[in-house]
């Protein structure tokens, strides 16, 4: 299998982790402004634990802290106050950081787990391996540890750290007194992540774009699933 192909492959599984990341992760549990069929989100939870091995609570606790000291002291991730190369390279470990503390935890207390996530995705190591050894199974040893590496690569170090990263120094905004900026490209490749003014502007909006040349991905995703009745605004 020809390496441009292994680099397509994981670029999307990045972006399926990406988008599963804002419309389940970030737009519902966090932010409750849309609720999904539980089959669906049962699926949406078993891809994210072989993906990413997020802890549900833990990510809705760092995100809800961002947006009570968002770019001010108690940010977990804020390059104005640690500088944009500390978070843009090293978010991962600023979130790792903030998902231990039981100050930033107390924002997600009222998060509930699901069944699953308590007893079938409960270890996130578990999680990763088995999503390694899929990737294995489907594209061949060294080629599926090739895809693993670039979705982890792309996922953990590039995609999320724009969000928390370059949008919160550089873009333009749509509404001045809303922190964070927004960004056309970064929106694209995050399911609309970069429309980040615009998230600030008003958290519990499913909706991240606000302009007609402002496309979310993410949102499209939740129409379709509100069309067939999987997904309820």
């Amino acid at each position: 299998m020809r390496l441009a192909i292994l680099f397509l492959l994981g670029f999307l599984l990045s972006q399926i982790a990406t988008l599963l990341t804002t419309v389940y992760l970030h737009r519902s549990s966090t932010h409750k402004s849309v609720s999904f069929n539980p089959v669906v989100e049962f699926f949406m939870q078993m891809i994210l634990w072989l993906t990413t091995s997020i802890n549900r609570r833990e990510w809705a606790s760092v995100h809800l802290r961002h947006h009570a000291f968002t770019d001010i002291k108690g940010d977990p991730h804020s390059p104005i106050l640690l500088g944009f190369w500390r978070v843009q390279l090293g978010n991962l470990f600023l979130y790792l950081k903030a998902a231990k503390d039981e100050e930033t935890l107390w924002y997600g207390r009222n998060l509930k787990l699901t069944w699953a996530e308590k007893t079938i995705f409960r270890s996130p190591y578990l999680g990763l391996t088995l999503g390694i050894l899929l990737a294995c199974y489907i594209f061949g040893i060294w080629q599926g540890l090739l895809v693993s590496f670039i979705h982890t690569l792309l996922y953990l170090f590039f995609l999320n750290n724009l969000v928390n990263g370059w949008c919160h120094v550089r873009g333009y905004k749509n509404f001045l007194a809303a922190a964070a900026f927004n960004n056309r490209f970064i929106a694209m490749i995050t399911a609309g992540e970069g429309f980040h003014n615009n998230h600030h502007w008003r958290p519990g909006r499913p909706k991240l774009s606000v302009k007609k040349n402002e496309f979310d991905i993410g949102w499209g995703f939740i129409k379709i699933l509100s069309f067939f009745n999987l997904a309820k605004v």
